[in-house]
């Protein structure tokens, strides 16, 4: 599997997060890690922040820089002191935060936020894109997604300034079936794969666009918004 085969989500997250070289950045929900290393090369300091103890040890084990780190925790309790980051980061992961603390997550991140600070956010929209026609048959994550819609909106308004929304369309490839499925299990381990599943799921995927080497290409759409603290 290979993400952000066009690069606009490194692109978004340059133009509206990367900030000046001397930046503190944090990635809330950094899940492998590849982001916060991207973001690493461009500003004085990056965060990686996961929940999950087994991806910070791989993203440990995968990214080394002086400026980098990465640290198991919750999204709704950073362990950050107040106006400690010029920037932070939800990239797809607000609406893995547990519906009830999503809100509470977008107030941490305004609390470690300087004056003036920035938080960008990327939620997939449900549904779009062939990606999203083929994880709704047996990841359905619609109600989580839209609870931190709302718990966006909320925030706007709410020690939060609205700078920008849009949407873009990021593309990922796969070599197939069972490199699909890989990722999937890997990534949503709670969730069984049945052969019911798989011939649909083969189906959709024959309709995704080819790479000239084959490879399908799968393309999904992010919402992004950018807030800045007041």
């Amino acid at each position: 599997m290979i993400f952000d085969c066009t690069g606009i989500q490194k692109e978004t997250i340059m133009q509206l997060a990367a900030g000046g070289e001397d930046d503190r950045v944090l990635d809330v929900g950094c899940g492998d890690g590849e982001k916060t290393f991207f973001v690493a090369q461009q500003v004085g300091a990056a965060v990686g922040f996961d929940p999950g103890s087994a991806s910070v040890r791989s993203a440990r084990k995968r990214y080394k820089k002086e400026n980098l780190q990465f640290l198991v925790g919750q999204a709704e309790a950073l362990c950050f002191a107040d106006d400690s980051f010029d920037a932070v980061m939800f990239n797809e992961s607000l609406h893995h935060v547990p519906d009830q603390s999503q809100l509470r997550a977008l107030q941490e991140g305004r609390r470690v936020l300087r004056p003036g600070g920035k938080m960008l956010i990327l939620e997939p929209v449900r549904g779009r894109g062939a990606s999203g026609k083929i994880l709704k048959i047996f990841n359905e994550e619609t109600e989580s997604s839209l609870s931190a819609i709302k718990a966006i909106e909320s925030a706007i308004g709410n020690g939060f300034r609205l700078t920008f929304k849009n949407e873009i369309r990021p593309l990922f490839s796969c070599s197939g079936l069972d490199d699909l499925y890989a990722y999937c299990t890997a990534s949503h381990p709670d969730e069984q794969w049945s052969d019911a599943y798989k011939e649909e799921i083969e189906r959709r995927l024959d309709r995704c666009e080819r790479h000239s080497n084959g490879d399908f290409m799968i393309d999904y759409f992010d919402t992004v918004w950018l807030l800045v603290k007041e």
